[in-house]
């Protein structure tokens, strides 16, 4: 199945701008799902020399650890918050979209190296913020950013626009022009982001 057909049947459409995907992507996980996205990603990122996968806990997390595994590299999210644990935080501010509060997003410093070559992953591209946030903790810690990779943009939000000045690929999975509530459609891009999956 086509990872938008599988998006079609399982999602849900709670209003024009959100898109509820917990039975199957960010709250209760389908393993042949996370595995298909796995195998797209990395035919798109594969010759990016990719030695970290970033994400912003906890929806991508999955997403960053499956991806992490088949280029043979490290998966790394920025937690919620700072624990008193971390080493030399690298800190940055994010305001939720779909909680409405702000969120203090932290990564160990040793654990971002200057050497590292970033990819940094999501479940959804909406505007942009939660990325944006974590590129700004790549060029904190020095380390070389080499794309930006989603399940899901919304184009209707223009998220791509704040991503696209990094210079590197911003590449996502499937594109969804508009969300209906009322008849619980969603209108996908007609481009090559609705890949065939397993």
């Amino acid at each position: 199945m086509r990872i938008c057909e599988w998006i079609q049947e399982e999602g849900q459409v709670l209003g024009p701008e959100f898109l509820r995907v917990d039975g199957f992507l960010n709250h209760r996980i389908s393993p042949p799902f996370i595995q298909a996205i796995g195998e797209q990603m990395a035919e798109l990122f594969g010759q990016s020399e990719v030695t970290c996968v970033l994400t912003a806990e906890a929806a991508g997390n999955i997403i960053a650890y499956e991806l992490a595994r088949r280029l043979d590299a490290r998966a790394l999210y920025a937690k919620k918050g700072r624990a008193t644990t971390m080493v030399d935080p690298i800190v940055r501010t994010v305001a939720s979209p779909t909680k409405g509060v702000a969120t203090e997003l932290a990564i160990s410093h040793e654990y971002m190296a200057s050497t590292e070559r970033v990819l940094i992953v999501d479940d959804f591209l909406y505007r942009g913020t939660t990325s944006v946030a974590l590129a700004e903790m790549v060029a904190e810690a020095g380390a070389t950013l080499v794309g930006f990779g989603f399940v899901i943009e919304k184009l209707f939000a223009f998220g791509r626009s704040a991503l696209e000045p990094y210079g590197v690929p911003v590449e996502a999975l499937v594109s969804i022009v508009s969300l209906d509530p009322t008849t619980g459609e969603i209108a996908f891009g007609q481009d090559q982001h609705c890949r065939e999956g397993t």
